[in-house]
């Protein structure tokens, strides 16, 4: 093995670098074929070149050329170190996309992040529409502005022959805005009903598409969603669907008939609903309510807050005080929940 000096991380000063190291230091002349070793000496600087005299090198102390090699050493390996510790951050990062992607099953659906990815989607589909819509929408009356949007969008479906049918709970019969949606689209063709049971919500196309809310990906925002194109899947949906409107009662948009006491026949509320309020009146903790009920603490806190629209509360305790003075608290749900007993 010829001498040598390390620098570390694979690199030597060769033996003949050395040895041109000391003809330049004497003030021998460098042969051109001594170019190689000229370079090496150049690069780790230990030789530079006389601006009078630009084809001779010159040799400099080489204490200060090796703290400057080694101090640019240590900045390059400071870099290095830097981009290898910022890999676990971008690991990370890559994971969310790569488990997202990983959420899907095969052809047969995809997870929807974002509400408004998830809007341009069902607005895409629905768009291509051929046959039929099938809409199930337990969140409570729609807005003006969500009722301008839907018109022209669900009109130009109806002038397709597409048959068009959407499920509510009973207590959009008392919102008015609502009430004007359901008549001017069922005179356009469109069919409603209503129902008193929870459901959950969900579209369906043509029965090749439906969208369904998210219960699977943990901190998902709040309108996320699933777009699922199974046939076995979305056919059986369907069926549910079929199954919750034959249980329903036609709606076409006209308002309860009232008494001084309220709507005549009217329930405010669900057995679900029920069943949470009274946990509330009882001062039971939302953690047992939910896993009572089979939600998770996120769905129970908005079908609290679903609750507390539908009432015009503008607190828990005061919710749960007009739940106190309602007609609602003495409905019987012994049938419901034998019911549900017997299914489970």
């Amino acid at each position: 093995m010829g001498l040598g000096i390390s620098a570390g991380h694979g690199e030597h000063l060769t033996a003949p670098a050395i040895r041109l190291y000391g003809q330049i230091a004497q003030g021998e002349p460098v042969e051109d074929e001594r170019k190689p070793e000229l370079e090496e000496l150049i690069a780790w600087g230990l030789v530079t070149f006389d601006e009078q005299q630009p084809g001779i090198p010159v040799a400099l102390e080489p204490q200060e050329a090796m703290r400057r090699h080694t101090a640019a050493k240590l900045a390059e390996l400071t870099a290095e170190m830097e981009q290898v510790s910022a890999i676990p951050a971008v690991a990370d990062k890559l994971s969310v996309q790569f488990e997202r992607a990983a959420l899907q099953s095969g052809a047969g659906s995809q997870f929807l992040g974002e509400p408004e990815l998830v809007n341009a989607r069902i607005q895409d589909v629905v768009a291509k529409a051929e046959v039929e819509i099938l809409a199930a929408q337990p969140g409570g009356p729609r807005s003006r502005e969500l009722m301008d949007i839907a018109v022209k969008r669900d009109s130009e479906a109806l002038k397709r022959k597409v048959r068009l049918q959407t499920l509510y709970r009973d207590t959009v019969r008392d919102d008015e805005v609502t009430q004007e949606w359901a008549r001017i689209m069922t005179a356009l063709g469109a069919s409603y009903r209503t129902l008193l049971c929870p459901f959950e919500r969900f579209i369906i196309v043509d029965r090749r598409h439906a969208f369904i809310s998210d219960y699977v990906v943990p901190g998902a925002p709040e309108h996320a969603a699933w777009h699922v194109t199974d046939r076995a899947v979305v056919g059986y949906m369907a069926k549910v669907f079929e199954n919750n409107w034959h249980r329903a009662q036609p709606w076409q948009g006209e308002p309860r008939e009232r008494d001084a006491a309220g709507p005549v026949g009217a329930v405010r509320t669900t057995p679900k609903q029920r069943e949470i309020l009274r946990d509330m009146a009882a001062g039971k903790p939302q953690i047992a309510t939910a896993a009572r009920l089979g939600f998770s603490l996120r769905t129970l806190t908005r079908r609290i807050d679903d609750l507390r629209k539908m009432w015009g509360a503008d607190s828990l305790p005061q919710l749960t005080a007009m739940w106190m003075d309602s007609p609602d608290r003495h409905v019987d749900d012994k049938p419901f929940e034998a019911e549900r007993e017997s299914a489970a």
